[in-house]
């Protein structure tokens, strides 16, 4: 008698038939979420707090630049697009903010900070003091080493980003104290401000110190003309009958102007040097300065316990579900499923072995 497709038993495993074992085994479930749990409690006390400061700042053209922006009538065009990309219209790239970003970043500036000393947040001493690198829990004995490492970490630590149309730098730091956290923010400021002194004033000393020979030897030439025009006075005071000598005459007074001329602009150049020594260090203009948080990045735990035990359900889940699909495979595979089950065994029992051994 012929069986019909409806009599014949289904052992392949649905979605629905999955999703039913899957719940049955809602122990594991419960398993891994108070896992995850374990986890994030241990994660909390092993795991330092994580304060988050910010500061902000514009990034200023100096004198020059700004002068120079007039003169050749912005960027044009381009000036927009490259305002957009971060980039200074004017003529000196390192006052984009673009460049304040990668300053932050920068070896030098890092290490300074690194050297800086702050208040000591594990005392209750305000007087206490310490370089900050000897508060970023690193342990290597080797001085350079440790420096390493810590530009390593600071870089992580601090992050910087700016707004092109406005030239408005932000910088966020991390640290594990707010007090600390605040006090690096703000030293990085002072940092930046200080490289700003420091090369643009040591760049205007330099193009000073340039225009001030170039006007000496100008101010000679300028009276060495003058005195080879006086002399052809002196010795000529019937010059104006001969051709000869009127012809020289407007050579000598050609030479004369162009060495005046040329020491009147170069005099001008070096005042605005030395005005430019002074005050064009293309300073930044602090917006906010950083404030102690008063709550962390880490640890947030209402957030925590919520991701935890959303990521603790859904790995329980797919746990059970594994489950659930190994089971139904041994079920169909007795043969296969005992065959692994002492592969499993013999695999273990070599491993105590070879730990009995070592031990």
């Amino acid at each position: 008698m012929p069986v019909s497709l409806a009599q014949i038993p289904d052992d392949h495993l649905t979605f629905s038939r999955w999703v039913a074992d899957t719940l049955v085994r809602w122990r594991t479930i419960l398993r891994v979420m108070g896992l995850m749990l374990v986890a994030a409690i241990l994660a909390v006390i092993f795991i330092h707090p994580v304060y988050r400061s910010k500061a902000s700042f514009v990034a200023n053209s100096s004198a020059s630049s700004k002068l120079a922006s007039g003169l050749s009538g912005g960027a044009g065009p381009l000036g927009g697009l490259a305002a957009q990309l971060g980039v200074s219209p004017t003529l000196d790239p390192s006052e984009s903010p673009n460049f304040y970003v990668q300053l932050l970043q920068s070896r030098e500036l890092l290490t300074r900070l690194l050297k800086s000393r702050f208040a000591d947040p594990r005392t209750s001493s305000s007087r206490d003091s310490v370089e900050l690198v000897d508060l970023l829990r690193i342990r290597n004995k080797d001085p350079q080493r440790r420096i390493e490492l810590g530009i390593k970490q600071m870089s992580k630590d601090i992050d910087g980003k700016f707004e092109p149309k406005t030239n408005l730098v932000t910088m966020d730091v991390d640290a594990e104290w707010p007090d600390l956290s605040a006090a690096i923010a703000n030293r990085t400021i002072e940092l930046v401000t200080a490289f700003n002194k420091e090369q643009r004033t040591s760049r205007a000393r330099t193009k000073r110190v340039f225009l001030e020979g170039r006007v000496e030897l100008a101010r000679g030439e300028l009276k060495s003309a003058e005195a080879k025009h006086r002399e052809f006075y002196d010795q000529n005071r019937l010059w104006r009958n001969s051709p000869e000598l009127i012809f020289e005459e407007k050579q000598l007074q050609r030479d004369e102007d162009q060495a005046a001329d040329l020491y009147l602009s170069l005099q001008r150049q070096f005042e605005s040097a030395l005005l430019d020594e002074v005050s064009d260090a293309a300073l930044i203009t602090v917006v906010d300065s950083a404030v102690a948080p008063r709550k962390g990045q880490w640890p947030r735990y209402w957030l925590l316990l919520a991701s935890t035990l959303m990521a603790g359900l859904l790995l329980g889940f797919l746990v059970a579900g594994g489950a659930a699909i190994l089971a139904d495979w041994r079920k169909r595979n007795p043969d296969s499923a005992q065959h692994l089950g002492g592969s499993i065994g013999r695999m273990r029992r070599e491993i105590r072995g070879a730990f009995r051994r070592a031990s």
